[in-house]
């Protein structure tokens, strides 16, 4: 009779310790985990204004914002070719460029809605995109939050199943922001020199008058900038040589 009162006994103690610390968590605040184990921590349900973080990509209009992914791609490239010259190896590399293109719409299975900036792709949607692995997606997404051109926030739902042991929250696939503010002050520097170019490419377009380039505002890329129209005029002297101009074949904004 003990041998059957026991086991029973040991249950209905484990229970009651369940709910006694269910009951202590929902007091203390953290009743939002309870039993979920899987769910990782600081995440907020998808309906919490703290997971909202999307923000509309450049001015929000279709081709405002396809001249922001130009030049926010140019600028990444650039500091990644740099590193390498410094004597390292590439930060993002091939596969991390990927992965960004990915994010920003270019390599298609990734939806991204220019207005609002929402861009809430799982790892293996990602992974597909780019075709890189899962684990390439999440280095290269490390990397990219350490040089500050995107953020993330982990988000969680509500699985709709009653009973207290049962689990009350599941994770879904996080939510991305991209955040060229906090760039490096050069990489800024940079970033909104590309942008004023593209504005003033763009109305000139609009107003029909010719294309006239924008100075930038860095002494140094002045500097450099005169140097290379110098040695193109030089080299294309009693020779037919053109420049050679990149175009990013979805967006159809020359680069």
């Amino acid at each position: 009779m003990s041998t059957i009162q026991q086991p029973a006994a040991a249950v209905t103690a484990r229970q009651t310790r369940q709910i006694m610390k269910g009951f202590a968590a929902q007091l203390s605040g953290r009743g939002e985990r309870g039993a979920d184990r899987k769910v990782r921590r600081g995440s907020y349900d998808v309906d919490d204004r703290r997971a909202r973080i999307s923000r509309p990509i450049g001015d929000g209009t279709t081709a405002g914002a396809l001249g922001w992914i130009d030049c926010l791609l140019k600028v990444v490239s650039e500091w990644d070719d740099a590193e390498r010259r410094k004597g390292g190896a590439r930060p993002l590399g091939l596969h991390g460029m990927r992965v960004l293109e990915a994010l920003l719409g270019r390599r298609g299975g990734v939806g991204i809605d220019f207005r609002t900036g929402c861009i809430e792709p799982a790892l293996d949607t990602i992974a597909k995109a780019a075709d890189v692995s899962r684990t390439t997606v999440v280095r290269a997404l490390n990397t990219l939050k350490r040089i500050k051109v995107l953020d993330w926030v982990r988000r969680t739902q509500r699985t709709g199943k009653d009973g207290l042991f049962g689990p009350q929250r599941e994770q879904v696939s996080n939510s991305y922001a991209f955040t060229p503010e906090a760039f490096p002050a050069r990489l800024l520097r940079r970033f909104r020199d590309l942008l004023a170019r593209k504005r003033l490419a763009r109305q000139n377009t609009l107003s029909g008058a010719p294309p006239v380039p924008a100075e930038p505002s860095c002494p140094e890329m002045r500097a450099a900038l005169a140097r290379m129209e110098a040695t193109i005029a030089f080299r294309s002297e009693g020779q037919n040589a053109s420049t050679p101009c990149g175009q990013y074949h979805r967006s159809g904004v020359e680069g």
